[in-house]
């Protein structure tokens, strides 16, 4: 990771159980292991955007979703993570892409809003120094344009509920996207992705995850009318270039990169993801190209051509950086 030029980590697997810390009770070997791997990688240099639980994982608090309990739960929660975790972990994402159904579980939009303020706040209060934000995926919205998400405007809700609340105190824009696979267009998309975030939020942004999947044929015309899901048809309905392969996904990280690079306002930006799974986390298939060909390395841990990609162009930034101007 060292060599390729990686310097930030996402972590959210932490292995934490929220009935145990409602109870009182020890927390599992998993998170006890979590937190000795956050430690390890942070002995290593790496810098650390951390993951809070979400709603999914709020099941496990038996409250009613949405109720004044459910939200004074996650609020000692959220703190919890702040301070277990200080000075290991300054950057902090509050749960995860809740314009996405799959994500928000049982909160209707207005709850999801409250769910994410209550984390912020949370977390701000009880270690100040943080920084703090959320993640949206699904903006602007472009009816047509994204793949068995939504067509409803649950990024631009999410995004006014929290930007546009002057007294609350988050540091950054969270955002991710994947044009070109679950979204029409391609790298150039970008470029209206993240100047529209940034007028609309005001923040400055975190690129919370990017990518392009390096499998799969593309779907007929007649395929996607009918409204088949990837998993379905083991083909996506967009893509960029023309395909699917190892090469354009290479060729889409560069670009990406480039156009992210040329933006003051984007502090940074994570890859999704490392390496390639060994079946899709949605329908379990081996060889379904939705959620397997991700990744820098393939399943073996050979790297790809995007490996070398990123390599190269973060080698390129940092010569530019330390060529003094004339």
């Amino acid at each position: 990771m060292h060599e390729a030029g990686i310097a930030w980590l996402r972590f959210g697997d932490f292995g934490f159980d929220v009935a145990a810390f409602l109870q009182g009770a020890a927390q599992p070997e998993a998170f006890e292991a979590a937190v000795q791997r956050v430690r390890h990688l942070k002995g290593l240099g790496f810098q650390l955007m951390g993951i809070t639980p979400g709603p999914r994982e709020m099941k496990g608090s038996g409250l009613v979703t949405g109720s004044e309990a459910y939200f004074d739960a996650y609020a000692k929660i959220s703190a919890f993570f702040a301070q277990e975790f200080e000075g290991l972990i300054e950057w902090w994402q509050v749960a995860n892409e809740l314009d996405i159904w799959i994500f928000r579980d049982t909160l209707d939009m207005e709850h999801s809003v409250d769910f994410l303020k209550t984390g912020i706040r949370a977390m701000k209060d009880a270690v100040p120094s943080l920084k703090v934000g959320i993640n949206i995926t699904l903006f602007p919205s472009l009816p047509g344009e994204v793949d068995g998400n939504t067509e409803l405007h649950e990024g631009l809700v999410l995004a006014e509920g929290i930007y546009g609340d002057a007294m609350l105190p988050v540091d950054y824009a969270g955002f991710d996207s994947y044009p070109g696979s679950w979204r029409k267009g391609g790298p150039e998309s970008w470029h209206e992705y993240l100047d529209g975030f940034y007028e609309l939020t005001g923040k400055p942004i975190f690129i919370q995850e990017f990518g392009y999947a390096a499998a799969g044929g593309v779907m007929t015309p007649e395929e996607a009318e009918q409204g088949l899901y990837p998993c379905e048809a083991k083909k996506w309905k967009f893509a960029w270039n023309g395909e699917h392969s190892p090469a354009v996904q290479a060729e889409y990280l560069t670009e990406s990169l480039r156009i992210f690079s040329e933006k003051p306002f984007v502090l940074g930006a994570i890859y999704y993801n490392w390496r390639d799974a060994p079946d899709c986390w949605q329908c379990r298939q081996t060889d379904c190209p939705a959620e397997t060909a991700w990744g820098l390395l393939d399943q073996s841990g050979q790297t790809k051509p995007s490996y070398e990609a990123l390599k190269e162009f973060t080698r390129n930034l940092a010569r530019k950086a330390t060529v003094a101007p004339l």
